[in-house]
């Protein structure tokens, strides 16, 4: 059984069983063994729930520079933490509330894992303050904020804190948004100026006003949506870098083809895994970019926009259509493109 087959009952570590380490920590009667055992069990729980996290975090992912393995002890280190007398006071203070020496190791072991799930995650949320200063603080006023804040509340799903409406079905048995998805869908409700109070409310209406993805969504998902339309205009998504001199029109043509099938290619593995949009509307939505990509960096794209040059792949697009089904994709898909041109122009 590897290290990380810890769910559903299954020790995460083979052979060792962790209720007698637990009740001797909890006693005072723990040796290093009882230490040593707890440490191994903890740090197994905590890999495959800290490799999840890094998979489906690219910030995590670009700036860490570490294993999950390494992740994993540095997140539950502080469950660690011992006074002056010795204790450990994690485990007293979450197992005060169980019935510790009448319970099965299986539920033992099922009380252990959501406490390791809970550190490693606050361990995440302080790694993510010490990387992305500015993400940080959006999530501390966020948590703030929902302190008065009635429409929605803090769940946990797989030891992540989530949002949920307070109210009304929360529809779990459908797949959650993606930080994108959300992204996207949000930007038809905010423009960037508001406070957290008010883009929370937003969340609370566009959750409840949809019925495609569970209305359970990731807290760190909504901090990341709320810092880029923070820090990225709803116009203009493409941001003009000047051209590297020596680079000709073919050269520049190239770059920006070699942009549109990254991202494209991309986009396409995702969204139709989840069936989320058509492959060929995509393949349309990049074909505009393409066009007003190059339009825009060889200086003649400020009189097309992306609406009217969709305008001309769609047959009769009213206004309408475009802003409710089109509008904020397309926007979004725009911004990724033209971020990776001017990354790889940087580089010429």
């Amino acid at each position: 059984m590897s290290g990380e087959a810890g769910v559903q009952g299954v020790y995460p570590v083979r052979g060792e069983k962790v209720g007698t380490a637990l009740i001797g920590v909890l006693s005072g009667s723990a040796d290093t063994r009882d230490i040593d055992r707890l440490v191994r069990v903890c740090h197994s729980l905590a890999i495959p729930y800290v490799r999840k996290r890094l998979t489906a975090d690219r910030v995590l992912r670009s700036v860490l520079h570490l294993s999950p393995s390494d992740l994993a002890y540095d997140c539950v280190a502080d469950l660690f933490a011992v006074t002056e007398d010795g204790k450990l006071p994690h485990f007293h203070a979450y197992f005060a509330a169980y019935p510790i020496e009448s319970l099965s190791e299986e539920e033992i072991l099922a009380h252990l894992r959501r406490l390791v799930f809970s550190r490693a995650n606050h361990g995440i949320f302080r790694l993510y303050n010490e990387v992305d200063p500015n993400l940080g603080k959006i999530l501390r006023n966020i948590k703030l904020a929902l302190e008065h804040f009635k429409s929605l509340t803090i769940v946990e799903r797989f030891g992540e804190p989530c949002l949920a409406p307070s109210e009304g079905d929360r529809l779990v048995d459908l797949n959650q948004f993606t930080t994108e998805e959300l992204e996207i869908n949000l930007r038809r409700y905010l423009h960037g100026s508001e406070n957290i109070p008010v883009m929370l409310g937003k969340v609370a209406l566009f959750l409840l006003e949809q019925f495609e993805c569970s209305r359970v969504v990731s807290l760190m998902s909504v901090g990341i949506a709320f810092k880029n339309i923070y820090l990225m205009p709803m116009e203009g998504p493409e941001q003009s870098e000047a051209v590297p001199q020596g680079l000709d029109e073919a050269g520049l043509t190239m770059v920006i083809k070699e942009a549109v099938e990254k991202i494209r290619t991309k986009m396409v593995d995702r969204y139709s895994t989840m069936n989320r949009i058509e492959v060929s509307l995509l393949a349309t939505y990049f074909s505009v970019i393409e066009e007003r990509l190059v339009l825009t960096f060889s200086g003649d794209g400020h009189e097309k926009g992306l609406r009217e040059l969709l305008r001309k792949r769609l047959d009769n697009l009213t206004e309408d259509e475009y802003r409710s089904t089109h509008k904020n994709r397309l926007e979004y898909l725009s911004r990724l493109t033209g971020k990776e041109v001017a990354g790889m122009l940087k580089k010429r």
